[in-house]
């Protein structure tokens, strides 16, 4: 660190002496003896400014308030002959690092600017070493598609405004991901950012995890917990799943939301929190507020401004972006070496639905680095046909909750039988196509008795070609 300082100070014998004092401690000392000159001077990249209260041309403490407003990282050291108790305290409350009296004593003049040069120093360090962790944590939203620079465009748009932000998505899409970038993109950066998930913590216990507890407040509560809100001071909270909050604790987060302010289970004192909160949810809001499940009042707080996030499928084109993007981080956490996709593993990665989105794609490029031999990754390596399978329960339960929404409106719509029997007439016109029309085939596929086919051919007046 450069050791200049400059001094503003209409006195020729102060200049002379404070140079006389800290010249052979190997600090460059520039005096300017108006404010006019010295604020221009200023603008140099002076780190320590020794600045008198009363010149010629101005107030010092005004001069405080705009190099503090211009300057934030100068350190300015007032000095003045005219020490009162109104000045001391205005000028530490504009921001000074110390205040001096004329005439000073030399010992502690050096003493008071080698606090200074030392506290910048720490100050910079931890800065420094801020910036590397908010650089590590920092997330890296992967993709070119049009749909992904919105999201982009998004958090550009919401990141330094200090408003609450609503991200809805399917599970899997990377909602955490979107509000890190809110975060790290915000005025709040070297600030905490805290995630919590709703849906993963018991009802009964979320409220305590959230407020945190006073000692003795419940059986168990041995000592005082300080909650996530009041760890995220000063930064950001995300509230993943917040349609799984209850009606109660709504209403307490509600407050919060408007006032900024909380009281810990088993305490009547309030705690002030400087803290941003940004929500998500993978389900239709405005279905919980029709069901009563979710408190109108809070859906339009968080629901200020929305971030959506499109699922895997309809960003097709990134596909095989992320998949490099996650194979090169496997490659560094697991020690595999150089591993690449083969041309078949990369058009099984863009025909898959990827129900499980991004999250889906992550893991299955994981697996397939660490369990695959040698360099290439085959299309055999992907674990896509055990995925597949695992998720024909949330593929039919998205299909049938938009088909229900009609259907249930209907009287004597007879549901029960109308799903099943569509379901099976569509599986088994899939099979046999797949297999050439070979009932025999067809039938070992479906794992039913070929007569049981035959039937259930006839029964849907299923059009085939061989037999």
């Amino acid at each position: 660190m450069d050791k200049e300082i400059l001094i503003i100070d209409d006195d020729e014998a102060i200049t002379w002496v404070v140079k006389k004092a800290l010249e052979p401690l190997g600090f460059k000392v520039v005096s300017r003896p108006k404010l006019s000159s010295g604020l221009k001077a200023v603008k140099g990249g002076f780190q320590l400014i020794l600045l008198d209260i009363m010149l010629p041309d101005g107030s010092g403490l005004d001069a405080l308030r705009d190099i503090r407003g211009s300057y934030s990282d100068a350190v300015v050291i007032m000095i003045t002959a005219h020490g009162r108790m109104e000045s001391t305290i205005e000028a530490m409350k504009e921001g000074a690092y110390d205040y001096i009296e004329k005439p000073f004593d030399i010992e502690e003049l050096k003493m008071t600017v080698e606090k200074a040069f030392k506290d910048m120093a720490v100050r910079e360090e931890l800065n420094n070493l801020r910036s590397a962790a908010a650089e590590a944590e920092e997330p890296q939203i992967v993709g070119r598609s049009p749909k992904i620079l919105k999201v982009f465009k998004d958090i550009g748009r919401v990141a330094s405004k200090d408003i609450t932000v609503l991200i809805t998505g399917e599970s899997g899409t990377g909602k955490e991901l979107v509000a890190k970038a809110v975060h790290y993109n915000s005025n709040r950066r070297t600030g905490p950012f805290v995630a919590i998930n709703s849906a993963s913590i018991p009802r009964d216990l979320l409220e305590a995890e959230l407020f945190g507890w006073e000692k003795g407040a419940f059986t168990g509560a041995k000592d005082k917990h300080a909650g996530k809100i009041d760890s995220a001071n000063g930064g950001t909270i995300f509230l993943d799943e917040i349609s799984e909050l209850d009606l109660n604790l709504q209403a307490k987060i509600l407050r919060f939301m408007q006032d900024r302010k909380f009281s810990p289970l088993g305490s009547n004192r309030e705690i002030e929190a400087d803290v941003r909160i940004i929500g998500a949810t993978n389900k239709d809001l405005k279905d919980a507020l029709a069901k009563g499940t979710f408190r109108e009042d809070l859906y339009y707080r968080f629901n200020v401004v929305q971030i959506k996030l499109p699922p895997l499928r309809e960003r097709r084109e990134d596909i095989v972006l992320l998949a490099k993007h996650f194979l090169k981080d496997a490659e560094r956490k697991f020690e595999t070496g150089k591993k690449e996709l083969s041309r078949e593993a990369r058009d099984l990665l863009l025909k898959y639905d990827w129900p499980g989105n991004v999250r889906e794609l992550e893991n299955a490029i994981k697996r397939a680095c660490v369990l695959s031999n040698g360099a290439v990754i085959e299309k055999r390596d992907l674990p896509l046909e055990e995925a597949g399978s695992g998720s024909i329960k949330e593929f039919l339960e998205e299909k049938l909750k938009r088909y229900l929404k009609e259907m249930t409106q209907m009287e004597n719509c007879r549901l029960y039988e109308t799903v099943i029997s569509e379901v099976e007439k569509a599986l088994l016109r899939i099979v046999l196509d797949e297999t050439g029309g070979n009932q025999l085939k067809a039938a070992k596929t479906l794992g039913i008795n070929r007569n049981t086919l035959r039937t259930k051919i006839r029964e849907y007046k299923i059009k085939q070609g061989s037999t």
